[in-house]
């Protein structure tokens, strides 16, 4: 569905994309949600930076790749660690 071009109102055409981060126990290690969300948010910017219709998951990424972007951010900048 997401590779088929949306018809605006207008008539003009647009391609419509998404970008999904996966990640699992087992793939990081925890079962801590802040661990689990943080390594699926790395996941899915390595998605987005990488190929097209990509499937990303976290055991592929590490975090620091994502660590720059989201600087400043409370809770973003040390792995498994909740603000």
């Amino acid at each position: 569905m997401l590779h088929t071009p949306v018809i605006l109102d207008d008539g003009r055409t647009v391609d419509v994309a998404a970008s999904v981060g996966v990640a699992t126990p087992a793939s990081v290690g925890s079962h801590e949600l802040a661990v689990l969300q943080r390594a699926a948010d790395a996941a899915l910017y390595d998605g987005k930076h990488s190929v097209r219709a990509a499937f990303t998951t976290a055991q592929h990424v590490t975090v620091p790749s994502i660590t720059g972007r989201r600087a400043g951010r409370p809770g973003t900048a040390v792995w498994g660690q909740v603000a």
